[in-house]
Parts: C-alpha cells; sequence; structure tokens
C-alpha cells in the first residue's frame, strides 16, 4: 500500500522505505544539506504536520529535535497512510509588492556614496557598478525576521520580506537557542541561518552583488549568533554578550559588531560591510536600540515608554537626558505558545473577539474559518470574558465551566489553564512596569507617550489590554502604535553615519535594570496575574 505525503503543499505518492530527503528531491523541493545525507550537518530539517506515526524511529543524530522535527536524511516512511511534512527552507516567506517607498526626504550621510560609477564605503573605493548602490536592513526575531532592501541614493525602499526564523527547529525562546548552540552545535544555527538568508537575498534583487552595507538588528542572542559568536555568557548571570564584556575590559569601544560580505558568506557584495548595531545590555538588544532611533530618543524632551511585547518583552522609558531599560521574560503566551488552541498570526487565526447577546462574534485573518487564536484575539477574548463576568479577577470561570468555546464545532476554545499562563505572562509585564517606574520616579499618569512597537503591539485593542490590566489605565490618545519600528531605527543607521555614531555613545548611557534583584518583584508580579486595571 503505498503513502499519500503531502510536501509543502505538493502531493507525492511515496512506499515503505521512501527517505524523505530523496522524494523531497523527486519533487524538485531543495532541502539544504552539505554532508551529503550523512546526517551530520543537521541542516536538512524538517517539520512533521501529521502522521508521525509513519515514520521510523529517530536516530541518535536526531535526539536533539523534538518529536515535531526530524532529519528528512535519517527519515524513512515505514507504514502506509497520509503524512504532512514542510521543509524549513524558505518557509512563510512573505516578499512586499517591489515599488519605491520614500524613507528620507533628502539624503543624509550614508556610509555608502557613489561618484560615477565607482563606489566608495566609508570614502575608500570599493567597486565599479553601472547600477543602483544597494543597502540591507535585518531585523532578526526569534520567531520572525523582517529585511528591507533600500536604494541608498534614492532613500527608497526597493522591496522588503518578513519569513519565519529557520532556527525554530531548535525552540521558541533564546534560552533554548542558547542552551543548542552550546551543547549541540556550535555556528549550526548560524549556517542554517546565512543559507535561508541568502535565498531571501536572492529573491529580493537580481544584482545582490550590488548590496554594499547590510545593518544587522536582533534581540541580544539572535544577533550574536548571526555573527557566530559564543552565546553561551548570554544565558548566564549577568546575562552578557562577549561584547559586553570586551567594552568592560577596554577591548572594545562598542559593542557594535561588523564584518564584511565574504567572511559571512553572504551573496553580497565580497567587501560589503555586515553591520551589527550595539546591544543596550543582556537581553535588551540591538533591536531596541534601533527602535529607540526610530523615536528619536535621543532628542526627545518628554517622558516616553517604548514597549515591545513578546516572547521576551523589551521596556524603556525616559528622554534624552535619562533611560532605564529591562527585558521582562514574559514567555510565547501573548504569540499563542502554550495555549490550547493559540497559534501564530496566520490565516485562520481568530484576531478579534466580541461577545453580545452572550455569543461570541469573532474575526479571523483571511476570513477563514477558525483553526485557533493569536496574540491579539486572546487578550480580546480575555476583555470580553472579564467584561461580561464569565471570569472574576482570578481568571476563574464565574459558572464553574472548564472552558470558553469560541466556535465548538472546531473545537476552538480556552480553558482555566490558558489563562492562568496568560496572566503570568501578564504579570511579568506588569512587574517590570511598575519596577521602572518606581526607579524612574514617575507616575504612569506623568506619561507623555506610551510607544507600543512590533508587530503584536501593532495589531492589540488598546481598551482591552487597559481593561485586563496588562497596559497602564492612560487615556487611550496617550498610545501610539509604531510597528516594526527596529526596522525604521536600521534604515536610518543605513542612511546615516552619524546617527550610527549617535547611537553607538547613547546606548552606553542607558541604565539597565534587572527586575529579579528588586525586592517588590514577586509582590508585583502576583498583583500583575490579577485581571483588572493596573494604575
Amino acid at each position: 500500500m503505498m503513502t499519500t505525503l503531502t510536501l509543502n503543499g505538493k502531493k507525492l505518492q511515496a512506499s515503505p522505505g521512501d527517505n524523505l530527503f530523496d522524494l523531497a528531491q523527486s519533487a524538485f523541493i531543495a532541502v539544504p544539506s552539505s554532508c551529503k545525507k550523512q546526517g551530520k550537518c543537521k541542516e536538512c530539517v524538517v517539520e512533521i504536520r501529521s502522521g508521525e506515526e509513519l515514520l521510523s524511529a529517530k536516530t541518535p543524530e536526531e535526539k536533539h529535535l523534538n518529536h515535531a522535527y526530524r532529519l528528512s536524511c535519517r527519515t524513512v516512511i515505514e507504514k502506509p497512510g497520509t503524512l504532512e511534512v514542510t521543509t524549513l527552507k524558505r518557509a512563510d516567506i512573505r516578499i512586499q509588492d517591489k515599488g519605491t517607498v520614500r524613507l528620507k526626504d533628502e539624503l543624509t550621510d550614508p556610509a555608502v556614496t557613489k561618484e560615477g560609477a565607482t563606489v566608495f564605503l566609508d570614502g575608500s573605493p570599493i567597486d565599479e557598478t553601472d547600477g543602483a548602490i544597494l543597502g540591507l536592513t535585518l531585523d532578526i526575531g526569534t520567531t520572525t525576521v523582517v529585511a528591507r532592501l533600500i536604494d541608498i541614493e534614492k532613500a527608497t525602499v526597493i522591496s522588503s520580506a518578513s519569513f519565519e526564523n529557520p532556527q525554530r527547529y531548535a525552540g521558541t525562546n533564546v534560552m533554548s537557542r542558547i542552551a543548542y548552540d552550546t551543547e549541540v552545535g556550535k555556528k549550526e544555527l548560524k549556517r542554517v541561518f546565512t543559507e535561508h538568508l541568502s535565498d531571501i537575498i536572492t529573491s529580493l534583487t537580481d544584482r545582490p552583488e550590488n548590496i554594499y552595507e547590510v545593518v544587522v538588528g536582533g534581540n541580544t542572542t539572535m544577533r550574536d549568533l548571526f555573527f557566530g559568536l559564543d552565546v553561551y555568557s548570554i544565558g548566564q548571570k549577568p546575562y552578557q554578550s562577549v561584547t559586553e564584556k570586551m567594552l568592560q575590559n577596554g577591548e572594545k569601544a562598542s559593542t557594535s559588531l561588523a564584518a564584511t560580505g565574504k567572511k559571512m558568506r553572504l551573496p553580497v557584495h565580497s567587501g560589503a560591510r555586515i553591520y551589527g548595531l550595539p546591544v543596550i545590555g543582556g537581553h535588551v538588544g540591538a533591536d531596541t536600540a534601533a527602535a529607540l532611533l526610530a523615536i528619536d530618543l535621543m532628542e526627545e524632551d518628554r517622558t516616553v515608554v517604548l514597549m515591545d511585547i513578546g516572547t521576551n518583552t523589551e521596556i524603556l522609558i525616559g528622554n534624552k537626558n535619562r533611560v532605564l531599560a529591562a527585558s521582562s521574560p514574559s514567555g510565547p503566551s501573548f504569540e499563542g505558545g502554550g495555549i490550547s488552541c493559540g497559534m501564530p498570526a496566520l490565516t485562520g487565526a481568530v484576531e478579534t473577539v466580541k461577545i453580545e447577546n452572550d455569543q461570541p462574534v469573532y474575526q479571523t485573518i483571511g476570513n477563514a474559518e477558525p483553526t485557533g487564536i493569536c496574540g491579539s484575539g486572546l487578550i480580546d477574548l480575555m476583555s470580553e470574558l472579564l467584561r461580561v463576568d464569565k471570569i472574576n479577577m482570578l481568571g476563574r470561570f464565574e459558572d464553574e465551566a472548564d472552558r470558553y468555546y469560541l466556535n465548538k464545532e472546531r473545537n476552538v476554545f480556552i480553558d482555566e489553564n490558558d489563562i492562568n499562563l496568560l496572566a503570568q505572562a501578564k504579570g511579568a509585564n506588569v512587574a517590570a512596569l511598575k519596577i521602572l517606574f518606581k526607579r524612574y520616579g514617575i507616575r504612569p499618569d506623568e506619561i507623555d507617550v506610551f510607544y507600543l512597537a512590533g508587530g503584536f503591539g501593532n495589531h492589540i485593542d488598546i481598551e482591552a489590554c487597559i481593561r485586563i490590566g496588562l497596559l497602564p489605565d492612560l487615556p487611550v490618545d496617550r498610545f501610539k502604535k509604531i510597528g516594526n519600528a527596529a526596522i525604521e531605527g536600521l534604515s536610518d543607521v543605513l542612511l546615516s553615519k552619524t546617527k550610527r555614531e549617535q547611537l553607538e555613545e547613547f546606548v552606553k548611557s542607558v541604565e539597565q535594570v534587572n527586575l529579579e534583584s528588586d525586592p517588590d518583584f514577586f509582590d508585583h508580579f502576583v498583583d500583575g496575574c490579577m485581571f483588572g486595571k493596573i494604575v
């Protein structure tokens, strides 16, 4: 009997004994590999969506992978049935329509310039070309990566892409990535990411050799993995990058990083500079440094908050005179991780919820049938359950039910364990805010602007967040959603050496706050787990 295999959406017929790697090749689906199917490079990872029971047992080379992932070269079909598999290579890439989006009204002082056909980097000739001089900005998130191709002379965005970080098989959070890099294979995660990024770059332009500078941001772990640094120290107290230690020891003038395109093995100009923004400190990384540039914090007289809610929530508070920073380990719950019906913001995810006449009314992404609930939908749902008194301040159902269904037929629901996980994620963020307000010596109502950065912050309902106590009880007009501020700040750095130099100095003055060392952290955390408005 045959096995029906769906591989990246393609339907194939397979027989017992067939190897997944060979089947992919027969369907002209590229799977990364550099060890000729020996199980050594560990690059040919695939995700088993369904039918895991049809496959051979895991080999010793796969012991580092959880049940959803396999090395395709080690995996053989043993039983007939229905199997669905996806490769990690080029997964979920979304390239925006190519066009021109103006970033600046006029060109400032980029590091890459052109006179006639000669291209200069920091004033030194690097190439001759009849084409445009291009730059790439790269925001490396633990879950999602965003790339933007820029015409430097015109200061315009030519094209951009977002895609799932291909390192996800090594864990959903930075600590698991650190453990993997330390215990399983040095530089493996770097190789996997570099190969994937190389495909993205060639998808964005047919002249990748005309990319003369790549500006990179990301949390501290993602940035350092990209550059091939040892990330072990980021996972151990006092949670520092090796670049921070070098700065403290006088071995470096900044925590920024630089390498050439050739050294990084990217399909850009061999002499291109790959520049990594400085980190602020610990888990408050280069993406947050880029974001503070995007909101002009270095020039700000008002007192503002910048908050990027995610698996690690980064928070800044202050102005040009003083800035405090902290990272809150809030976990993946608000991104759907660990939630019974939680999922990323993909087609079929419930993204908004209202309860009307005791019935749920919801909207899904793509107007598709509901398959789960993404972060914004989870916040809406908790807010509505609280508003109509279906849950109490402790997150317990008032009617003694064990779950609440959005769609019973499709089994989309939330239960008390889910609410508890979300409450803990909320509690960590609330504790961080309260400690920062206390350290700064300011009340929440004295904040002039409260910026919400990141994709998650861009889609949440402010009033729902206030009702459940995720955000302070401030007038809604004080909150400002700014989307991916990191990619905007990275673009500023690409187009201005002056801003780059100013940022390098400014981040050194930012005061890091260790939340766990605050004597009130646990009390704030417990209070933050309650559902209701916070002051």
